[in-house]
């Protein structure tokens, strides 16, 4: 893979998974959670709605000839939701999009065909670390 590739890869990433992540906006979320409806939120709805932002990074990506388009759309919410859970807590929107254009940059820096390996566990390294203390630390403590 070359250069230009490469570049074009993180850029297409960039711009369909903040599009695919305002599109879950559009989804009234807070609206499911009054009282004891809040575990089904956090249990099915939750994981549904990232599920959904996948589909559609995918299916943007995929739009854009991004090949392959599926490991970029798995990996870009992981990537999101370990940054979200460990060290920012972003109110705007302007800076909620850069951070999710940068996440899924990465995803598919990581993911790409010509990186060696070296490159991408170095690059990946970061991402497990922040994913495994802010989602699965709570959750075994």
């Amino acid at each position: 893979m070359s250069v230009r590739e490469l570049v074009r890869r993180c850029l297409v990433a960039a711009v369909s998974g903040p599009l695919a992540t305002l599109a879950l906006w559009a989804f009234p979320a807070k609206d499911l959670c009054t009282g004891a409806e809040c575990f089904f939120v956090a249990l099915v709805a939750v994981p549904l709605m990232v599920l959904g932002v996948a589909l559609l990074a995918y299916a943007l990506m995929a739009l854009a000839r991004v090949r392959p388009a599926w490991p970029v759309a798995l990996g870009g919410p992981l990537v999101v939701l370990s940054l979200f859970t460990t060290v920012l807590d972003v109110s705007s929107l302007p800076v909620f999009a850069a951070v999710v254009a940068g996440c899924y940059a990465l995803a598919a820096l990581v993911t790409a065909d010509g990186l060696p390996n070296a490159w991408r566990v170095a690059v990946g390294s970061p991402v497990v670390v922040l994913f495994a203390w802010g989602v699965v630390w709570p959750i075994l403590r």
